[in-house]
């Protein structure tokens, strides 16, 4: 029988407490990566997808943007670590928003970047209202639609004063390239536009195109696009099935090439002006 003298048995005590130090270690840091890792999960985070940024906090980002110089999409990316995934009510000062960045990222590098890069996506390209007719619209997210089986809406539907098809021109809301165009079954007549930062700009249910436009094309914001029509439901050439108005939607691309749709509506406010 072996006896181990009291400094043996103090040394692999210790030794016995490292390994359990190490291995406690890392299961926190993968609980903390899991925990922050937010760009991975975007899809199934309604805090993002919802984008509930609301007015106080855009006119709180406007204001530190002129001030700063930096842009809306990555002070908001800074806002949204706060509390691990959700929108503060009030932006503290920019040097607080880096620190609580920081903070919340310490688990997990490079994983910030690449939420600021979604948030960028989402609002850096963003410059002008897509109709200049007056309009109706809501924050309907993800409200039921049963046309080709039961799911969320993914977009903002937006109104013309006149039920007019063909008659209210449609604007690009940024620069970018025409990446789609052509009929979509629940879209009708679309035309998708991929803007500097990677977002995708969504135009639904038009009456028809304007000019020569086709894919490939580059467009400028406030460029003409097409025109607000009550296309799609159907069979290619498919109309009135539903009110004249222009779904506009926004998509962006993981890291791992899935498209996953934004709530467009808190931008579209924010362009009103």
């Amino acid at each position: 029988m072996i006896h181990f003298t009291y400094s043996v048995r103090k040394k692999v005590f210790s030794v016995m407490l490292l390994i359990i130090f190490l291995i406690s270690g890392v299961f926190l840091c993968r609980h903390m990566n899991k925990k922050m890792a937010l760009h991975d999960k975007l899809d199934q985070m309604e805090h993002f997808r919802a984008m509930e940024v609301g007015e106080d906090l855009i006119e709180e980002a406007k204001k530190l943007t002129g001030q700063s110089g930096i842009s809306m999409g990555r002070i908001l990316a800074l806002a949204f670590t706060k509390k691990a995934g959700s929108f503060p009510e009030h932006l503290p000062e920019m040097d607080q928003l880096e620190k609580t960045a920081k903070w919340a990222y310490r688990w997990c590098p490079g994983e910030y970047e690449l939420l600021q890069q979604a948030f960028c996506a989402v609002w850096d390209d963003v410059r002008c209202f897509p109709v200049k007719c007056r309009t109706d619209y809501e924050d309907s997210w993800m409200a039921e639609r049963t046309y080709g089986g039961e799911r969320g809406h993914e977009g903002t539907d937006l109104m013309p004063p006149v039920d007019q098809s063909g008659f209210y021109p449609v604007f690009s809301v940024t620069a970018g390239t025409v990446e789609k165009m052509g009929w979509v079954e629940k879209g009708g007549y679309r035309v998708g536009v991929r803007g500097g930062c990677d977002g995708y700009f969504y135009y639904a249910h038009l009456s028809g195109y304007a000019g020569n436009l086709s894919e490939g094309d580059e467009v400028e914001a406030g460029q003409i696009l097409g025109y607000m029509g009550d296309t799609g439901y159907g069979p290619q050439g498919t109309t009135g099935q539903f009110p004249v108005h222009l779904h506009f939607g926004i998509y962006i691309r993981t890291k791992e090439g899935q498209e996953i749709s934004v709530n467009p509506y808190w931008i579209l406010r924010s362009l009103e002006e």
